[in-house]
């Protein structure tokens, strides 16, 4: 059988790979896809060429379509965690919003229905961002590349591996101690530079193994440390309303905002690894991820929508109001947000095999948990006394915004309001999982594997809002007026007062305009009046629970398969089918409107006088076939099918009993409502592929894919009321829910070509992507008729350089604009094309010790988002280049 005659080598350059030194003439025991056991020889592998042949080999000679990134090649990009590298593969995207790999999408399928598994099991996984919601997606910020020993990207199902995927499911596997050489000892030390921070910030890793002679035992330590100041600054218009008296969109805000962030990331890992005996092998890994993600954001906005009827010299594009003036007093604030936020995420998970002479045990256990979010928000409003006359004009690629008052004159600034409050997140799942392997001999079947799974997941939600007007607030200090907050505006009356202006800051990297010359605020100085005090008064706010935006989610799924592995003269594959059931239980709270939907927790206050937690329940089942078969057409040709129906479970936030809404302050202002009756989301693939593998590190290969989706999620509006506390009014709000809805079909061809000539390689991919919805595309229902998540066309391209002593690799990543759901405020938000260069150096001291430069965004790209119609933008960010320099050792 052809397939069976190289695969001594495949074993041996994969198992190299993973271990990251030479070992010669070493008698190993490997089985793979059935395979009889075999002693082989590992050999050493070194070198971007050398990684690229393992990666091929582990793809050639899979029972699926699938796509594998070793550690060598990992350490070969300039990548600080997985998600950038994972956007080398075909048909792979990558979101970029704070100019890091964050999420992931995987042939058109938007981030939230494609799985990522840690060593087969879920990662717990909690976002830092306060406008993030709970989804299925996982943040690879949390994972630094250095951790992981090689991924692979499944697009092509099996039933013996998790569901949950739409496009494809990522597996990342750590290292472990006995495949490596005893003592090794790996180090890196890194500085990295950031054009926007104008700042050079450390990146630490170091890991170290040791096993005993027996090679029985072992322990593998991994700590990784990148810390990193992060600066965005950009131009924002945070929504497009249709105004009715002027018949046309028109921006809602208009804003010049800088947000920066002190990033510290720390990762520890530890695996103990016993194999006591030939038949026994069991690992236990530890995993402990935390990014400190404190940030704070300043804007300088102006309310067009609230002064529509003031606008005059207008430009209308596309029915839309592209450029205005407002001739005096107009609307305007300064928006000054602090926030402390985190992320961390825990894994331990004990992994165990046992092989018999008639079967195989796999057990594997393990629990994850993670928490994150903004667990304290201080917003401030200042605003110009007596408003301002303004101008803008979005209509060049550098829009332009100005305004009458001195934006960098503190004197000018009258307080509006204080808000915050606090919006900590959990992510929490145990597991346990069973699988045993038969060998047989039936026909063309070689083995039948059947397993089960149990996972019991809690994803939670809590918001709290602070209240500086609140009552109490001047307990004590019955000799000031009014509440804390009087205190704060009678004392702090300008932004010149009280030290809260720090001087001044240009804004001038996306747009043009005196709006870019803005006043810097003191941070410290604004959260200690906030929570300390001022001129002696101790600082003192109400804390309320925000009712409509606490939720738990609980869900419990049991997973049965079944799988028979095959092969033949010429042939090889699997068949199988997996049941899933899934009981979801969705809680919340349901209470009268009478107290605004707060309830005060730390006095007297606002207490609802209907409170109760109610909880809703949604149970379905899945039975989810699968079939992959390979064909040997020669010795370095393969022909792959397959075939499976595959799920995606809905966004956590989607299936909670939760609503949230934005401003009040401003003209139509709008919300999002949840929905815990949304049932999965159902597809059947096919993939067809063909593979040439013409040399040891050549390959051309075409893919076509087609995926019949049941059901996308739709998205319908209703109007209620909320309590504008500033105002004290009741106001109407606009609020989007989604609901399932018509399905629809996605297609696509993917070309990978890749091949070494003596010093020089180059590898290139490119995916098209047709993705369509039953759904009728009506304007005045915003999602309608679009997918999220796919870019037409995306492409990858990579040349390389490389001698015993010199490495160099520059790397191209290109994708179309792509659809990215609905924007908080309900509005449609797409991100235009975007294209990134990367290049990487290493020259070897000695064999043992490299120096590395990398950098990011040679082309300094800029992130453009836009509402539907490239007219309305959204959004320009520009994240700026990175260099890093640095020395790894490996001993």
């Amino acid at each position: 059988m052809l397939h069976n005659n190289v695969r001594k080598s495949v074993i041996a350059v994969k198992m190299a790979i993973i271990a990251g030194a030479a070992v010669t003439a070493m008698p190993v025991v490997a089985q793979d896809d059935g395979a009889k056991e075999q002693q082989v020889e590992v050999i050493q592998v070194r070198g971007i060429r050398a990684s690229q042949e393992a990666n091929l080999n582990a793809k050639r000679y899979s029972n699926a379509i699938v796509d594998v990134v070793t550690a060598e090649d990992i350490g070969k990009f300039p990548d600080k965690n997985v998600a950038e590298s994972l956007s080398r593969i075909t048909g792979v995207g990558v979101s970029r919003e704070f100019g890091e790999g964050e999420k992931i999408t995987i042939r058109g399928a938007s981030s939230s229905t494609n799985r990522t598994l840690l060593n087969g099991q879920t990662v717990a996984t909690a976002d830092w961002f306060i406008l993030d919601n709970p989804g299925r997606s996982f943040n690879y910020t949390m994972l630094p590349s250095a951790l992981v020993s090689d991924l692979e990207v499944y697009k092509s199902p099996l039933a013996s591996i998790d569901e949950g995927s739409i496009g494809g499911t990522v597996i990342l596997r750590t290292r472990t101690p006995l495949s490596m050489e005893a003592n090794s000892l790996n180090l890196s030390l890194e500085g990295q530079y950031s054009e926007a921070s104008e700042q050079w910030d450390p990146q630490l890793s170091g890991m170290y193994s040791w096993k005993n002679e027996a090679e029985s035992f072992g322990v593998l330590v991994s700590a990784i440390k990148q810390d990193r100041k992060v600066v965005r600054q950009g131009f924002e218009v945070l929504g497009w309303p249709n105004n009715a008296d002027l018949d046309a969109k028109l921006p809602s805000h208009i804003g010049v905002p800088r947000f920066e962030q002190d990033r510290e990331r720390e990762t520890l890992f530890l695996s103990l690894q016993s194999r006591p005996n030939d038949n026994l092998d069991m690992v236990l890994n530890i995993l402990d991820s935390k990014v400190d993600a404190n940030n704070h954001n300043q804007n300088w906005l102006i309310f067009v929508n609230n002064n529509a009827g003031s606008l005059t010299n207008t430009a209308l594009e596309n029915g839309s109001i592209v450029a205005g003036e407002v001739a005096a007093a107009g609307t305007a604030a300064y928006n000054f947000i602090n926030r402390v936020s985190s992320t961390e995420t825990r894994a331990i998970d004990f992994d165990l095999n046992y092989s018999a002479d008639n079967f195989e045990l796999h057990t594997q256990l393990g629990h994850t948990e993670a928490k994150g979010g903004t667990y304290r928000e201080t917003s401030w409003e200042y605003g110009p006394a007596g408003g301002t006359g303004y101008d803008f004009d979005l209509r060049s690629g550098t829009p332009t915004a100005n305004t009458e008052v001195d934006a960098t004159d503190p004197t000018q600034f009258r307080p509006g309001w204080i808000w915050g409050g606090e919006k900590p997140t959990t992510d929490e799942e145990t597991y346990a999982q069973f699988d045993f392997t038969i060998p047989v001999q039936k026909g063309a079947f070689t083995a039948i594997k059947t397993g089960a799974k149990y996972r019991m997941a809690e994803r939670t939600q809590d918001r709290i809002a602070y209240s500086w007007h609140g009552p109490q607030t001047m307990t004590g200090n019955e000799d000031v007026a009014g509440s804390y907050l009087d205190h704060i505006f009678a004392t702090c009356y300008d932004w010149a007062q009280c030290g809260l202006f720090n001087g001044t800051v240009n804004i001038d990297a996306v747009v043009n305009g005196n709006m870019t010359q803005q006043m810097a605020h003191n941070r410290h100085a604004m959260e200690q009046i906030a929570f300390d005090g001022l001129n002696g008064v101790p600082a003192d706010f109400a804390r309320s629970k925000n009712l409509a935006e606490i939720w738990t989610v609980e869900e419990d799924i049991l997973a049965l398969y079944v799988q028979g592995d095959f092969e033949g003269e010429g042939f090889r594959g699997n068949v199988g089918v997996r049941f899933v059931d899934t009981q979801q239980t969705s809680g919340g709270y349901e209470f009268s409107g009478d107290s605004w939907g707060l309830w005060t927790i730390d006095r007297e206050w606002l207490t609802p006088e209907v409170l109760e937690w109610v909880e809703t329940k949604n149970d379905y089942s899945e039975v989810l076939p699968s079939l992959n078969i390979a064909f040997d057409l020669s010795e370095d040709q393969i022909l792959r099918f397959g075939a499976a129906r595959v799920m995606a479970r809905q966004d956590w936030n989607n299936i909670s009993s939760s609503i949230t809404y934005g401003s009040l302050n401003v003209a139509q202002p709008t919300g999002s409502a949840s929905n815990p009756n949304l049932m999965p989301q159902i597809a059947d693939q096919f993939d067809l592929s063909w593979e040439w593998y013409f040399d040891a590190s050549a390959l051309l290969a075409v893919t076509y894919f087609h995926k019949d989706i049941k059901s996308y999620r739709s998205f319908s509006t209703f109007v209620d009321q909320r309590y504008w506390e500033e105002g004290e009014v009741w106001v109407d709000v606009t609020f989007t829910r989604p609901e399932n809805g018509p399905g629809g079909t996605t297609d696509g061809i993917e070309l990978t070509f890749q091949q070494a000539f003596g010093d020089y390689g180059v590898s290139a991919n490119y995916t098209y992507t047709n993705a369509q919805r039953d759904e009728e595309r009506q304007l005045t229902r915003p999602g309608s008729g679009l997918v999220e998540g796919t870019s037409r066309h995306m492409m990858n391209a990579s040349v390389y350089y490389e001698t015993d002593t010199l490495s160099a690799r520059l790397m191209y990543n290109y994708r179309t604009e792509w659809y990215k759901g609905l924007h908080f405020n309900g509005d449609e938000l797409w991100n235009d094309s975007y294209g990134q260069l990367d290049a990487s150096f290493g020259y070897n001291l000695t064999d043992t010790i490299t120096l590395s430069l990398e950098a990011v965004n040679l082309t300094d790209e800029e992130v453009v988002e836009y509402n539907t119609d490239t007219a309305r933008l959204f959004s320009i960010y520009q994240n700026g280049r990175r260099f890093t320099a640095g020395i790894r050792m490996a001993f």
